[in-house]
């Protein structure tokens, strides 16, 4: 899906163009979710300014993105009202953002079984309205050691600019009929699941 900078990109649906283009769309659609500066969004995309501007006049031009001046700077952010963009949303997320850096730093983690995003974070995600939160709880269903978790997290982390906070809960914990209040509270809530592609 992703082609060379200088292919002419289809003119209904200029997606993944070049790979400047589908990691700015991966900040605005799978981690920010509202508005942001160029500049910031060149920064978390590790897209020259320039390069940016560019890309966002065009994906603006082909309406995937909204934007407004504020004094100098201008301001831009996705274009909630296409009846399409919650399933772009999701293969952005699942992909370059949150949930596909979990799964690439989870899949191979030794005694990791199921992982899950949830709290505030899966509560967006599942639909409920405010911004994406700046921190991300997952827990973690093995027996694989915190330490361990926090390091993988931690390396999704850094690339994401979000604060991930795991926990582990054992197996028999998590299954448990008559399980413990905390583990109940959580199996109870929304869990959005961290496909573990590198796990058996």
């Amino acid at each position: 899906m992703i082609e060379s900078v200088s292919t002419s990109a289809p003119a209904l649906l200029p997606l993944f163009r070049s790979d400047q283009q589908l990691r700015i769309l991966g900040v605005l659609f799978a981690e920010v979710g509202g508005e942001i500066a160029i500049g910031e969004l060149a920064e978390r995309a590790a897209v020259a300014q320039a390069t940016v501007s560019r890309e966002v006049a065009r994906l603006e031009e082909h309406g995937l993105l909204v934007s407004r001046s504020v004094g100098r700077s201008k301001l831009v952010q996705p274009n909630w009202g296409l009846p399409w963009a919650p399933e772009l949303r999701s293969i952005l997320m699942q992909t370059v953002g949150v949930l596909g850096r979990l799964s690439e730093a989870l899949g191979g983690g030794d005694g990791i079984e199921e992982a899950y995003v949830f709290g505030s974070w899966a509560a967006r995600y599942e639909g409920q309205e405010g911004h994406f939160p700046r921190d991300v709880d997952v827990v973690v269903v093995g027996d694989a050691s915190l330490r361990s978790v926090r390091r993988l997290c931690g390396e999704a982390a850094e690339g994401l600019r979000v604060e991930i906070n795991p926990i582990v809960v054992a197996r028999e914990r998590w299954e448990a009929a008559e399980p413990e209040p905390f583990v109940a509270q959580l199996r109870g809530e929304s869990l959005v699941v961290i496909p573990l592609g590198g796990t058996e």
